[in-house]
Parts: structure tokens; C-alpha cells; sequence
């Protein structure tokens, strides 16, 4: 490996350079490359811009160089708008001239076409922002690389964003000036650097206040957890949005940006372990980004809201109560001191409609917000109209709204009902004032649910993990069978302690009958044919046999069926039947899932992921967020559940799934029984790696 290829990448020289040459810059109207230079020059960059192309002359008094080698200095990055059969050749030269970082907006087509520049970007340790990429806006030095023109006005924020997506890139800085960044990346195909690279340079920027990411695919899945962790740890709210969580959409990307798509579920729990804040559209990024950019922490208690409408205040309780989002009990002092505030009519309440007839609206709606925000069960303020532009009243409310906020230090927003009201400059005037308007109800409470769990996130501490001291002799016992025989996979969960029925292999009718007066009736029969995930769809299981009349005649049906080869189990009973299951993702590694078993496992379709491995108390905070978990907690005057048992033998399998992460493809423990005192792992389904 070149001494190159070994060093860092230097994303200074990609992201903030003090000089950039953009080789197919041009003069034509109407021109990526007329919109490249245009843009390059017009954002107020102070360093070098050196454009090249072999005709052109210059534009705008801006003098153009025919070729890199040309250049009176060594650029630190170089732009390639050029066609994507020139891409390789430009970027040898790119080297040759000295640059440590590039921009390539062209893709070509193959997979050879991204191994090759892969390659060169490891023989010359050039930094690559592409290929097919739209490139990046950093607007805290008045950088902005892309060949499409977007507006100049755009002020500078706290958001970062990295997209793996330029549409969505383009949605961002070509539309609502709300949004107010510091980074805009459109990453591209990351043939040299990827989003987790992008992630920790964003995090190294004191103006960064929230990062935002749209993702397709991780391609350094250590990498990207770890700056995860970085975040996590400095307290700094990620927004992501990861797309391809349906087959039809993992088809899509695959063949859009030769992603590979790890298992969506296992990817979430990971997001979710340290603390990420997991979107579903692009409204409800951009309302979280909005709150977080605000900068302001919340304190402990619930939301208040102001409302000019009755209805309204209505439909935001409706949801607020969808999304579990507590509003604030007022105190006594608090509601006396808006009682006097109000029209007759009125009643003092959160949420609080104070619109009647408009009399003094303009001092009801001042102090009565005011009031709400200086109450402690208030964490959060919520001025909700239907916003918009020239219109008197609502310049009224955005005075009203603009003095609230400047004497709380609790985060204060204005809420938008409807998305389709003209409130652009509006919006433009309370951000100047440090203020979102945030469009859409529901997406507004979102972002709200966001800030709240941003701040109880606790931190967990990490403790180091220890391999199980059998975990070598198991794993050399494994079967070379692809699926794994239940025998082995109760001797396996057995030695992890969890609790499994006690139970003997057989493969003869007198074997069947002595294993059973040994356990002890009643007693299960069942195939050991290994690789049935449902054995009562296939007639493969005998359950509560109390003799042996009825074993030896179970015994024959199965032998009949499926072969002699029968696993004789105790019979044991549980109240609700759960399942515990290893998914081995290809990206993440292990993580496990925990839910409703038996035929409701279809049924409910309602699951909790953990990466692996986690204690019991991790279990139980994410079986908690799952409905049926009410069964655990015993309803409808039923006892309570072991709960604690389900969640110890679940965090014991996680354990097992990280120290056989390379030896097994997939475990199913469907169903684990769970009683008032134990949980049983009844069956045991293995499929080797």
C-alpha cells in the first residue's frame, strides 16, 4: 500500500479547501458548467476558484486556465464536471497535479467503472465526493459545489445534512429558506468517502447544531456506528431517514446506487441504541431539524399549546394522544393567572383556545402564552394557527410570538395545521429571531416527541463483553448439518441458562417409551427431522401424552410421517407464548428479536430488535414499547407474567448470538413459554452459517 493510500482523508480540503479548480467550467448559457462557475463564485467564498476549460477565456472578469497543469497553484480540491468517460483520466491528472480532494458529479455504468475509481482513490488517498453526486453547499465559508443553480440568499444555520440522495439534496437548498445550514452534502455513490466519514467531519464543526442524514445503505457499518456513538456521547440530535425498508424499495436501490441493504429492522435497532431520531418523510426531517436547529433544551414536564380555534385545539389533542405526547397539567396560579386574560366564555385550559371575538387579542394571547411558558410543567411551547403571509392578524401573532420567546429560554415554536398556507416569509422572519414554524400537525408533534426523547435519553454505560467459557467447545460440537438438530440447540440454549424442558433423542418405539417413564408423563413427542420451522403444520408434534398407550401410538405417526428419529420433551406449561429470535445481519452483525409467539407471531406482526449483546433491562424498556407486552403486565384481573424471566433468557440468547455470530445464519425459540414464575423455551429452531 502507497504511503497515500495509509494517511486519512483530508475532508478539510474536500469540504472547506482554500482553492478549487472546476475543470469544465463554462461559459454557456444555461450550461452545468456556467451553473458550477455561477454558483462557485456567488456564495462569497474567500478562497481561490480557478476555472478550467481549453476554449473559454474568462467570465465576469474571472480568468479561465485551458488545463490543471496550467494553474499558477496547487489547488487543494478539484471539481470534475465532466463526461463520465473523461472522470478516470481527469482524476489521475487531479493527482498528478496535487490535489488531496475531488468532486465528481458524472457516474458511469458497471460495477467496474466504481472499482476503478475506488482504486485510484486508494493508490493516490484522494478524497472523492461522488461519483453521481450533486455535490455540497458549506455555508459557513460560502462554498458551494453543484452544477445546478440554487438560490444565493439561503443564511447560514446549524443544520448539517448528508443525503444519499441529490434529489433530496436539491429539495433542501433549491426551496425553504427556514432551513438554514452549514452543510448540505449530496454524497453520491462513496467511492472514497462515505456518509460515516461525513458524519464526524459535521460533528467536528462548531456550528453544527443537529445533524440531518437520508440514507440508503451503510457502507462502513463499523464505521457509521461508531460516530454514532461519537454523537451519542456529545449529546448531538441525529435526524435519519433510511429508505429501502421493503423489498420492492431494496430492489430499487440496489440497482440505483449498487447499495446493498442490510436487514431494515436490525439497522434501526442500532440507530435506535444510540439514540437517533428515525423519520419516515421528508416533512417530519425537516420539522425535527427545524426544533433541534432551535438549540434550545427542553426541561422536564409536557407541551402546552395556544390555539385561535377550537377545532384545531381539538384535532392536536387527537394526535397529540396518538403519539403519547403528554400535555402539561397547569397549575392553579398558572390558569387563575389566564382566567383574567380571557373573554367571557373562555375557559382557562391546556391546550388553550383565547380567540373569541378578537378583542384585545393581541394582550390575551401575549400573556397568556406567557404564562404558560413560565409554568415548570411546561417544557415546550406550541403556537398553533394556520400561518400565513400578509395577513394582519397573523403579523399580530408573530409579534405576540416573537416577544414570548424572549422571555423563556424553554424552546418555542409556531405550528402550522394546514402545509398548503403561504407563510414563506413569515417563516423567514420568526427563524431570524431563532423561532421554527413548523408545517403540519402531526409532523409538528413529531418533532416535539424528538425533542422530548432527545432529552431523557440516558446514555447507558458499555460494559466490556466476555465470551461464554464454553463457547469454543459448542462451537466446535456444532453440527455441519445446515439446519442444526434441536437436541443440540436445547443442550446449547441449556448452557447459555435458559431454561429448556428436560428431554431425550430416541429412534426406536421402546426408546420413545423408556425416554417418557424416565421424564416422567405427560410428555411431548416430536420429529427430530431437523429444518421444521411449524412441526403442528405438518403433523410433526404430540403434545400432552399421559401414558403409554398414547406415546406408543404417537410415536408410530411420527415414524410413519417423518422418520424414527424423535425427541421426547417433558410437558410444560405456560400462559402466553413468546418468541425469541437471532437475526445475523450481514452489515451490524447480531441482534435479537422478541415478541408475540406461536401463531400470533404472524398474527400481531409486533416485534422489539436489540443489538446484540444487552441485559435484561435493555429487554424489558423495549418490550415495553410493544402492546402486547399488556399480556405480561396480566389484564382483565389476570396475574402478571414473569416478565423478568423473558427478558433474562432474551438477553442470555444475545449473548449466544454474539459468540456464535459466524457459526449461525438464524435461531428461531418459538414458542418460549412464559408463566407467573418461569420461561420455557419449548422448541428450537437452528440454521447454520
Amino acid at each position: 500500500m502507497s504511503d497515500a493510500a495509509s494517511a486519512p482523508l483530508d475532508l478539510d480540503c474536500l469540504l472547506a479547501p482554500r482553492s478549487i479548480a472546476l475543470l469544465g467550467a463554462s461559459t454557456r448559457d444555461n450550461s452545468f458548467g456556467q451553473a458550477l462557475l455561477d454558483m462557485a463564485v456567488g456564495g462569497g467564498f474567500k478562497g481561490g476558484i480557478y476555472p478550467v476549460h481549453p476554449s473559454h477565456r474568462q467570465a465576469g472578469g474571472i480568468p479561465f486556465f485551458p488545463s490543471l497543469s496550467a494553474l499558477p497553484v496547487a489547488v487543494d480540491h478539484v471539481v470534475l464536471a465532466v463526461a463520465a468517460e473523461r472522470i478516470e483520466g481527469c482524476l489521475m491528472e487531479a493527482a498528478e497535479h496535487g490535489a488531496r480532494a475531488v468532486t465528481v458529479f458524472a457516474d458511469g455504468s458497471g460495477a467496474g467503472f466504481r472499482d476503478r475509481l475506488q482504486a485510484i482513490a486508494r493508490e493516490t488517498g484522494m478524497a472523492i465526493c461522488g461519483p453521481n453526486s450533486m455535490g455540497f453547499h458549506n455555508f459557513d465559508i460560502g462554498l458551494r459545489v453543484t452544477p445546478f443553480p440554487a438560490p444565493k440568499d439561503r443564511v447560514a444555520g446549524g443544520i448539517a445534512a448528508i443525503l444519499q440522495s441529490g434529489s433530496v439534496m436539491g429539495a433542501l437548498a433549491h426551496n425553504d429558506r427556514r432551513l438554514r445550514f452549514n452543510l448540505l452534502v449530496s454524497t453520491g455513490s462513496e467511492v472514497s468517502v462515505t456518509a460515516a466519514d461525513y458524519l464526524r467531519w459535521a460533528m467536528a464543526q462548531e456550528t453544527t447544531r443537529v445533524i440531518g442524514l437520508f440514507l440508503e445503505t451503510v457502507r462502513e457499518p463499523e464505521a457509521f456506528r461508531d460516530a454514532l456513538r461519537t454523537a451519542e456521547e456529545r449529546r448531538l440530535p441525529v435526524v435519519l431517514l433510511k429508505v429501502g425498508r421493503t423489498e420492492i424499495a431494496r430492489r430499487m436501490a440496489l440497482s440505483h446506487t449498487g447499495a446493498v441493504i442490510g436487514e431494515h429492522s436490525v439497522f434501526e435497532a442500532v440507530a435506535r441504541e444510540h439514540g437517533v431520531h428515525m423519520v419516515q418523510t421528508l416533512d417530519e426531517m425537516a420539522a425535527s431539524l427545524l426544533l433541534f436547529s432551535q438549540h434550545r433544551a427542553a426541561p422536564s414536564g409536557g407541551i402546552a399549546s395556544i390555539h385561535d380555534s377550537g377545532g384545531e385545539r381539538e384535532l392536536l389533542v387527537d394526535l397529540a394522544g396518538d403519539l403519547e405526547l403528554p400535555l402539561a397539567r397547569l397549575a392553579p396560579h398558572t390558569l387563575k393567572r389566564i382566567s383574567a386574560q380571557l373573554e367571557p366564555g373562555l375557559e382557562p385550559d391546556n391546550p388553550l383556545d383565547a380567540w373569541r371575538s378578537g378583542k384585545h387579542a393581541e394582550g390575551t394571547f401575549l400573556e397568556s402564552f406567557a404564562a404558560m411558558m413560565a409554568d415548570d410543567a411546561v417544557a415546550v411551547g406550541l403556537y398553533v394557527l394556520d400561518w400565513r403571509d400578509n395577513y394582519y392578524l397573523h403579523e399580530m401573532h408573530e409579534r405576540v410570538l416573537i416577544q414570548a420567546a424572549r422571555s423563556t429560554s424553554k424552546p418555542v415554536l409556531a405550528v402550522s395545521n394546514c402545509s398548503l398556507t403561504h407563510d414563506q416569509a413569515l417563516a423567514d422572519r420568526l427563524a431570524d429571531h431563532g423561532v421554527p414554524l413548523l408545517e403540519g400537525t402531526r409532523e409538528a408533534l413529531m418533532a416535539v416527541k424528538q425533542c422530548l426523547a432527545h432529552r431523557d435519553r440516558r446514555i447507558r454505560s458499555r460494559q466490556s463483553y466476555v465470551e461464554h467459557p464454553e463457547a469454543e467447545p459448542l462451537r466446535r460440537a456444532l453440527s455441519t448439518q445446515e439446519w442444526v438438530s434441536e437436541a443440540f440447540g436445547y443442550g446449547l440454549l441449556s448452557a447459555y441458562g435458559v431454561t429448556t424442558p428436560a428431554a431425550e433423542s430416541v429412534d426406536t418405539r421402546a426408546g420413545a417409551l423408556a425416554a417418557a417413564e424416565h421424564l416422567g408423563y405427560p410428555v411431548v413427542l416430536k420429529t427430530a427431522r431437523p429444518g421444521i420451522a411449524h412441526k403442528s403444520d405438518v403433523e410433526g408434534v404430540c403434545l400432552n401424552l399421559v401414558d403409554p398407550g398414547a406415546a406408543g401410538l404417537a410415536y408410530d405417526g411420527l415414524c410413519r410421517v417423518h422418520g424414527p428419529r424423535v425427541l421426547v420433551c417433558q410437558m410444560v406449561w405456560g400462559v402466553s407464548e413468546w418468541i425469541i429470535g437471532v437475526l445475523n445481519d450481514r452489515d451490524f452483525g447480531p441482534a435479537v428479536m422478541i415478541g408475540p409467539g406461536g401463531t400470533l407471531v404472524e398474527l400481531l406482526n409486533e416485534r422489539a430488535v436489540l443489538p446484540a449483546p444487552f441485559e435484561p433491562a435493555d429487554a424489558a424498556r423495549a418490550l415495553n414499547t410493544l402492546k402486547a407486552a399488556a399480556m405480561l403486565r396480566g389484564i382483565r384481573g389476570r396475574p402478571p407474567l414473569a416478565m423478568e424471566a423473558l427478558c433474562e433468557a432474551a438477553a442470555r440468547v444475545s449473548r449466544l448470538a454474539v459468540d456464535f455470530r459466524d457459526h449461525i445464519d438464524q435461531m428461531d425459540v418459538n414458542p418460549i413459554l412464559v408463566s407467573t414464575t418461569t420461561a420455557i423455551a419449548v422448541d428450537v429452531l437452528i440454521k447454520r452459517r
